[in-house]
């Protein structure tokens, strides 16, 4: 039976609350290599990848999305190792659109747009492994990735775990948390998580129809919402508001 392929993974020290025991840095192939999702810029970090890709002549870094902890460290990692990142254009790297294909000693890579916890999120799919790198679309531990960013993100976030629902994959990677390795299980759970959250949002709005974003805070989460949550949560409402539409 033919060994099934794994990354190697070099995690940072970024324990917290969104990012669980830090984020995961994925390295695949080992002459003709990527990196995807290098994480934050703290120095002790990059230099372990940088470590982890001496042998490397060829090198990319990949990006999932802008946010700090996946991409912070792509520009240090960059001069050290002379490598180009690709990503999102919109934060600032050489653009990657679905369907482009990136290519490692260890097979290739395919790029997969997965919009909902940002509008311009990517996951990558090794076709080797039959396995997908899913950044922040699902964390490895738990039932929720949080949305917020911008009006319509629920939509496009379940239309994502439709599409890669329909892919199959063997193996999910989050960027946070360990490997799904039951992907269908994973997607289910946090699709229901969501429609939940939907569902409780709309009965909220129902019985309390000139309740404040702050009252149905309360509502939702309670008292014992911690401070450093508050801001994320109140987004989260107001993009499950939007996708509920006006009452009546």
């Amino acid at each position: 039976m033919a060994t099934v392929a794994e990354p190697r993974v070099v995690k940072a020290g970024n324990r917290g609350p969104f990012t669980l025991d830090g984020t995961r840095a994925f390295l695949v192939g080992r002459k003709s290599a990527v990196v995807i999702d290098p994480g934050p810029n703290e120095e002790e970090h990059v230099r372990a990848l940088s470590c982890a890709l001496a042998d490397a002549d060829d090198i990319r870094i990949l990006v999932t999305h802008g946010h700090s902890d996946h991409s912070g460290g792509a520009e240090p990692l960059a001069e050290l190792v002379a490598a180009p990142v690709f990503g999102p254009l919109s934060a600032g790297f050489l653009p990657l659109g679905d369907g482009d294909v990136i290519p490692t000693d260890e097979g290739e890579l395919v790029a997969l747009a997965t919009p909902g916890h940002t509008r311009d999120h990517l996951a990558f799919f090794w076709l080797r492994a039959k396995a997908l790198f899913v950044g922040d679309l699902i964390l490895g531990r738990g039932a929720t990735t949080w949305l917020g960013e911008y009006p319509g993100c629920v939509a496009d976030y379940l239309a994502s775990l439709d599409r890669v629902q329909e892919l199959a994959p063997r193996t999910l990677y989050p960027a946070h948390g360990p490997p799904v390795r039951t992907p269908g299980k994973k997607l289910e759970v946090f699709r229901a998580h969501r429609m939940e959250r939907l569902r409780q949002v709309a009965e909220i709005r129902k019985t309390t129809p000139d309740g404040s974003l702050d009252e149905m805070l309360l509502a939702l989460y309670g008292r014992d919402l911690p401070p450093r949550l508050i801001k994320a949560a109140r987004s989260s409402i107001e993009v499950m508001l939007h996708h509920l539409g006006p009452t009546g």
